[in-house]
């Protein structure tokens, strides 16, 4: 029977390598967002680390370059 040890230790270090990259990403945001752009508006309320994280996926959807096309 083969060990599944080393299939659990992938799996758990791929995700918290991905939670590590969502950090990365969202926690910029956030900053920028609360600290840049809601004092330049008025109506603008600061934001939370899911909704910056919102952001960033939502951005990366739209503006995602298809680099494939590009000749």
């Amino acid at each position: 029977m083969k060990k599944k040890f080393p299939t659990i230790m992938v799996s758990i270090l791929f995700i918290l390598g991905f939670v590590f990259i969502s950090i990365l990403m969202a926690w910029p945001t956030q900053l920028l967002w609360n600290y840049s752009l809601v004092p330049a508006v008025t109506f603008a309320k600061p934001i939370g680390f899911l909704q910056a994280l919102g952001l960033n996926v939502l951005t990366s959807i739209l503006f995602k370059a298809n680099l494939t096309s590009v000749k």
